[in-house]
């Protein structure tokens, strides 16, 4: 995206990543940015919609210290189990893991996560018991899925491709309301036989609260000319993400959803930062 407004603005664009609290380090220090357009704030949804509803003393309010300007591409995830795991569809786990509570152990990526609260919720819509397995990141989360310490986990599309051509994971279904392009043959979970599940992860760019709006209506236009580039497409496609490119008012109506959605879920599964 950097490289793609910097040329249509003639502006160079400074990527500075900042880890730490998924995501909350960074939101801390951007919203004290000055509101003037030069500081842009590049977000996961998690940082928006999932940590203020976890940590309870979190830098930063989503709502009131940053501007939406716009989703710049969502992913769907892949729910994946172990080859040797004796199911090959959605309803086979459902049922393997209904026969057997708490025996089966799933993966999760960092507490809050997709990976994480996505599976939660597929618990509570089928009613069943995974055991939850942290880890720190997905390379010792994926060592650990293929030699069997844990079961299924949820991940993106090219790695679920990688390892699905090679035979070492299943691919059970994609969360999406439709089927993944680099994974055709795999199910939605509606297909799958768990109706109105949805689990998507989107990726949106914000600026400092009290910017002007002109500023923020200029970065809106050219983040909808940098997304629809084909240079920019074709390298996001190619990775199973969905280009988006919308509105302040669309990406602020998302995060309204998105945050009562995983709420929701927190309080209903009792999900805490320990």
């Amino acid at each position: 995206l950097a490289d793609r407004l910097s040329d249509q603005m003639k502006q160079p664009f400074v990527v500075e990543n900042t880890a730490g609290c998924h995501g909350g380090l960074a939101a801390t220090h951007f919203r004290r940015a000055s509101p003037d357009g030069y500081t842009l704030f590049l977000a996961v949804d998690t940082n928006l919609c999932v940590n203020p509803n976890l940590y309870p003393n979190l830098g930063y309010d989503p709502f009131r210290d940053f501007i939406p300007i716009s989703v710049l591409a969502k992913v769907d995830l892949i729910l994946v189990a172990n080859a040797a795991v004796p199911v090959n569809s959605v309803k086979e786990l459902i049922a393997l893991a209904k026969a057997q509570p708490g025996k089966l152990n799933y993966a999760a990526i960092g507490l809050g996560t997709q990976q994480h609260l996505g599976m939660e919720l597929f618990k509570l819509m089928t009613g069943t018991n995974i055991t939850q397995i942290n880890y720190r990141g997905t390379a010792p989360a994926t060592t650990d899925l293929l030699s069997g310490v844990v079961q299924v986990m949820f991940t993106g599309p090219q790695a679920a491709n990688a390892y699905k051509s090679s035979g070492k994971l299943k691919s059970l279904a994609t969360t999406g309301d439709k089927r993944n392009p680099i994974l055709p043959d795999v199910p939605t979970m509606d297909e799958a036989g768990v109706p109105g599940y949805r689990l998507s992860g989107w990726f949106g760019l914000l600026a400092p609260a009290k910017t002007p709006k002109p500023v923020v209506d200029r970065l809106n236009a050219e983040v909808q000319k940098a997304v629809n580039d084909p240079r920019f497409k074709n390298r996001l496609t190619a990775q199973g993400l969905e280009i988006v490119g919308n509105t302040q008012e669309q990406m602020l109506a998302l995060m309204h959803a998105d945050t009562k959605k995983w709420l929701d879920v927190i309080h209903k599964t009792g999900v805490k930062i320990q």
